[in-house]
């Protein structure tokens, strides 16, 4: 079995929660090698950017990994969602600089679901694509407003930003390849329970409802 695990933010609690599922994850040590393949317990461990996960769990060349819900709904990712992980749990916004134009041009690095929320308003606005520092455009009036993720809301306030709306509830989630849900179902199985039962309060997703999409 391959997992794609997520570099960055989400990897430290992931690998804690694998750990904690009994699995025998890569150590410190083997991470500070820079390498990004490792096996460990039978199960291939592959380290990748967190928007790429969606990517190699929907196109089979991982077998699962963990991706937070703001890039599965990116790029509309078809894998399972097998787990709603209890960490790195945050909000995607609408902001705006205080007396900001109505709603122009939107910056964010998020267009697809920027695109899917204008259209569920009946909204019309210019998407501006940016790979980082987007509450910067709204604070520079490149745009009137942003879409971004908010975690503490830290930088909102430093940049004195306001929230006009929320646009999606994001968390990380255990995510399955389709494919090797049909063809390995006992170890997707057992590795869907033994992540279960590692996350308390268990927030797992109903797994029998996804199957029969």
């Amino acid at each position: 079995m391959r997992i794609a695990i997520p570099k960055g933010r989400l990897q430290e609690p992931t690998l804690a929660t694998f750990a904690a599922a009994g699995f025998d994850v890569p150590t410190d040590g083997d991470l500070r090698t820079r390498k990004l393949v490792f096996t460990r317990g039978g199960i291939e461990w592959i380290f990748v950017k967190d928007c790429d996960v969606p990517v190699y769990v929907e196109h089979g060349a991982a077998d699962a990994g963990v991706a937070g819900f703001d890039q599965i709904l990116e790029h509309d990712c078809g894998a399972l969602q097998a787990v709603d992980l209890p960490f790195g749990r945050c909000r995607m916004m609408l902001i705006a600089a205080p007396g900001a134009p109505p709603l122009t041009k939107i910056a964010t690095k998020y267009p697809r679901i920027t695109r899917d929320y204008l259209d569920g308003r009946g909204l019309r606005a210019e998407i501006v694509p940016l790979g980082g520092s987007v509450e910067l455009a709204a604070v520079l009036a490149l745009t009137s407003h942003v879409v971004d993720l908010v975690e503490t809301g830290e930088t909102v306030r430093v940049h004195k930003l306001g929230m006009e709306e929320l646009v999606a509830e994001i968390s990380p989630r255990l995510i399955v390849c389709r494919n090797a849900y049909r063809t390995q179902t006992e170890k997707i199985r057992d590795l869907i329970t033994r992540v279960e039962s590692a996350v308390t309060p268990s927030v797992a997703r109903d797994l029998g409802a996804e199957v029969a999409r």
